[in-house]
């Protein structure tokens, strides 16, 4: 099962005491100042791109299933949702999976999921629509791709998402953000926070990008796993352009503003402490792992501000090689030849 989220920086300045007054400062100027630009980035014309999105509602079809006899004569119909979103592997017969899943889908708090669901996200003509445009930008970069099945399920919060080639199977009770009833276990309010509507379809794209990235699998540095982390981004926002950063990054809108304005600070941060070449998981961690802050920055510095930074350093090639095709950049595997000839240093 792919789970949504993935993998992790450092010291900003030599004075310390500078780090925290810096974005402190900043979040007030940019509540006064801040000018609103758009979310759209160029984009080819998809507009005649035809692709096939018809989103299965398996979760409706168990609601109408009124006995554990229909409720088994659908799961017979879908081994995926059987191997995949419920481990038939792990029962030792069919008969036990399904009235396990019966029992489950009769329980009253489900009632309480199912109703939650249907009024957040309704009959999915918005995530259908969202869907549309991503694949038809997926296939204007790759026109022998067809677009997966989509499927959706409610699990009891057992079951995010599964994403292939060829199926993508989204839990829907996951999504219902930080103020549902019930919400996913274990889980802290910064990662929690993207278990929403809004952030489901870019993160399903950043995720899907993985099956189109080439990488140096040897090549164990932190700038390694930034260039991968960039590209994902990068694939994503393309098949999503005028979808808001923040719903790939995961930060808000005013975190985003700061990393922005102190791009340069962050970039001198990595460099001072020696994070590019990094292979110690536990350093890299610091810069690329799934953390509420970087404290070695900043008590204001968002985690994962590595995969960030590695987004910056990948937008910057393109920049100034726009002779080069999106697939051809995923398909390049060093990552240390996209980051030296990226000429990326930022001097805001």
């Amino acid at each position: 099962m792919t789970k949504l989220f993935i993998r992790p920086l450092q010291n900003l300045m030599a004075n310390k005491g500078q780090k925290l007054h810096f974005f402190i400062v900043l979040s007030a100027i940019v509540a006064l100042n801040a000018c609103k630009e758009s979310n759209c980035i160029d984009a080819p014309d998809v507009s005649n791109i035809q692709v096939d999105i018809a989103i299965d509602r398996f979760d409706q079809k168990v609601n109408r299933a009124g006995s554990y006899e229909e409720l088994s004569q659908l799961l017979n119909k879908y081994p995926s949702v059987k191997n995949l979103v419920l481990h038939a592997d792990q029962y030792p017969n069919d008969s036990l999976l399904n009235r396990r899943y019966y029992n489950l889908m009769s329980n009253p708090y489900i009632d309480s999921l199912k109703m939650d669901v249907e009024n957040e996200f309704g009959d999915l003509t918005e995530i259908e629509g969202q869907f549309e445009t991503a694949f038809k930008h997926v296939k204007y970069y790759y026109p022998e791709v067809k677009a997966p099945k989509i499927l959706t399920v409610i699990t009891g919060l057992a079951h995010d998402l599964y994403i292939s080639d060829s199926l993508i199977v989204i839990g829907l009770d996951y999504f219902l953000g930080p103020g549902a009833k019930y919400k996913p276990m274990n889980q802290p309010d910064y990662i929690l926070k993207r278990y929403q509507k809004p952030y489901m379809v870019p993160q399903i794209m950043m995720l899907y990008a993985s099956r189109f990235i080439d990488t140096e699998y040897d090549d164990q540095t932190a700038l390694a796993e930034m260039i991968f982390y960039g590209k994902a981004y990068e694939f994503a926002k393309n098949t999503l352009p005028c979808t808001p950063d923040s719903l790939f990054t995961g930060y808000t809108s005013t975190e985003t503003k700061e990393v922005n304005q102190y791009e340069n600070v962050i970039w001198a941060s990595i460099i001072e402490n020696e994070y590019l070449y990094e292979t110690s998981h536990v350093d890299k961690q610091k810069i690329l792992g799934e953390r509420p802050k970087t404290y070695e920055i900043s008590q204001e510095c968002p985690g994962r501000i590595g995969r960030w930074v590695g987004w910056q350093i990948v937008k910057k090639y393109r920049q100034d090689h726009p002779e080069t095709p999106l697939p051809s950049l995923l398909e390049m595997k060093d990552a240390r030849r996209i980051f030296n000839q990226s000429g990326y240093k930022p001097m805001n």
